[in-house]
């Protein structure tokens, strides 16, 4: 129940991103069926496939919808004295409930193979989207209303037939019954994904004209910030994609090595495709930067005060100058209905100098993971003990008012949400302190232990992206986010990084790959080094 409560925007920030990357896969899904399956009459094993994988895609969607109803219509009736059946009237759930209909429409005629049922995906795939649309900003918007909801499909329609569509490659790749069949499927997705990649791209550009106005919304409001890190995705996945558009035009000369390192790139190209879409969810539940307020956008004077280089603070204020701590179930009690507790300078000066500790050991790691790469120093390869000793520095250091330093004990300050969260992130660390030292000296040798460390940079760099923060103070907020979106894109491309190291057969790309990992995770040491709470 504390859970729910507290954290109940970002469950639902949580559901809408499952909805949208569901939405992407079914749709998808069901444009790789018409336009790239069937056209290039392909196995009956790769077609299956393809229609087993829209059914999945449209069960899971309508979950993602039930959640998404569910956590909203919770939120807006904790917030008036709307009833249940008040909500069911209300606009966005009855555009769910079309939008789920529609999903299970879709599962329908995936099952049978028949022309009918196969030429029904595409009508309704068409009016899910339009369900689906009806609750995006463009429906809540005044002026060019109409024009913004058709750039909105457009950029909808984009994703899936770019994103969505690419996982169904991936998987067919996997089951192709030649090297032919591979070629005339990479060659028909290929030509629609250009298609689908100048949709998304042209629509998200008409998009931002309208939702951020101006140059300074993208760096002084939250939505332009989180766009930032939208276009930053999607330029690298533009990069790979590129990559990948040439090894398919080479594909006639000599297909089966080309074939392997086509889908190991696709492997991260999806991946960032599918984190492009976590952050659109994010989008979704900021207010367009041509809303915002000039009194609640940062200025460049904060932003600059905020974020120029100064010394770490190594030193942290004497324990006894903290705010005196309350008892643990006045704690308890306040993280129910309060989602951050208001801290005075000595408590940010101490969140600073946690993180600039933390800094300092993530850059250690970088550095060492990076000498790790020449030969003369393979001791380096134990990079991930630093991580252990982060792990007893949260333990010791992130909660004063606990064990051992204040006077809540140990075992009884589990109650209290955030020293929970904070415990079980140093137990997990440090269980993946061992287990990639285990993978670095070799005595972890099963291959899928190596993609522990990727997955879990990505799955953080995720959490990050959609962590919220306290609305008591917007530009407090904004200006957290200044910090913390740069953290989350350098560990997505840590993470992609690394697991093209890992996957891809020897090659440049393979080797710019392996130093470009922990040049990030050094760069992630730096920017928490300089991390910020005083002015």
């Amino acid at each position: 129940m504390i859970w729910f409560l507290r954290d109940i925007d970002l469950l639902s920030v949580l559901a809408r991103a499952a909805t949208l990357a569901f939405e992407a896969l079914l749709l998808g899904g069901v444009a790789f069926l018409l336009a790239v399956v069937r056209p290039a009459r392909a196995s009956g094993t790769v077609e299956d496939l393809c229609r087993r994988g829209i059914r999945m895609a449209a069960l899971a969607f309508v979950v993602g919808q039930l959640a998404l109803i569910t956590f909203s219509g919770a939120i807006l009736m904790s917030g008036s004295d709307l009833t249940f059946k008040d909500v069911t009237t209300t606009g966005f759930f009855r555009a769910d409930f079309f939008a789920i209909l529609f999903a299970i429409g879709l599962w329908s005629c995936a099952r049978f193979k028949s022309n009918k049922a196969t030429v029904a995906l595409f009508p309704l795939s068409l009016l899910l989207l339009a369900a689906t649309v009806s609750t995006s900003h463009a429906a809540a918007r005044i002026d060019h209303r109409v024009l913004l909801a058709i750039l909105t499909a457009a950029h909808h329609l984009g994703t899936a037939v770019w994103i969505g569509a690419m996982a169904y490659l991936l998987i067919s790749l996997g089951r192709v019954e030649d090297s032919n069949e591979a070629r005339q499927l990479t060659q028909r997705y290929s030509r629609m994904a250009l298609i689908g990649a100048a949709t998304l791209v042209l629509a998200g550009v008409g998009m931002a004209w309208f939702y951020v106005g101006s140059w300074s919304g993208m760096y002084t409001t939250a939505y332009g910030i989180m766009l930032v890190a939208k276009i930053f995705l999607l330029l690298a996945m533009i990069t790979l994609g590129a990559g990948n558009w040439f090894l398919v035009r080479r594909l006639a000369c000599d297909p089966e090595p080309l074939l392997v390192r086509l889908r190991r790139v696709v492997e991260a190209e999806v991946c960032l495709g599918f984190l492009a879409v976590l952050t659109a969810a994010s989008l979704t539940a900021q207010a367009p930067a041509i809303d915002v307020n000039a009194q609640d956008r940062l200025t460049s004077h904060e932003i600059y005060v905020r974020l120029h280089p100064e010394t770490p603070r190594m030193s942290s204020p004497p324990l006894t100058a903290l705010a005196a701590p309350s008892s643990l179930a006045e704690a308890v009690q306040d993280s129910q209905f309060v989602a951050t507790v208001g801290s005075d300078d000595i408590d940010r000066a101490w969140s600073e100098y946690n993180h600039h500790w933390a800094g300092l050991i993530v850059l250690i790691a970088g550095l060492l993971a990076l000498l790790s790469r020449y030969r003369t120093m393979r001791w380096a390869r134990f990079w991930p003990l630093t991580f252990a000793g982060l792990a007893v520095f949260i333990l010791l250091r992130a909660d004063p008012e606990n064990w051992p330093l204040g006077p809540r004990p140990f075992w009884q300050s589990f109650a209290a949400p955030d020293v929970l969260q904070h415990r079980v992130g140093a137990l997990l660390i440090v269980v993946f302190a061992a287990f990639e030292c285990a993978v670095q000296a070799g005595k972890l040798k099963a291959r899928w232990a190596s993609y522990v460390f990727p997955a879990m940079c990505a799955l953080g760099a995720a959490l990050l992206l959609t962590h919220e923060h306290s609305a008591k103070d917007v530009k407090e907020s904004m200006l957290a986010e200044l910090s913390h979106t740069p953290v989350a894109l350098l560990g997505i491309t840590a993470g992609c990084s690394r697991w093209l190291d890992l996957r891809l057969p020897r090659s440049r790309m393979a080797s710019i790959a392996s130093y470009l990992w922990p040049v990030c995770l050094a760069l992630v040491g730096i920017v928490l080094l300089n991390y910020r709470e005083l002015p």
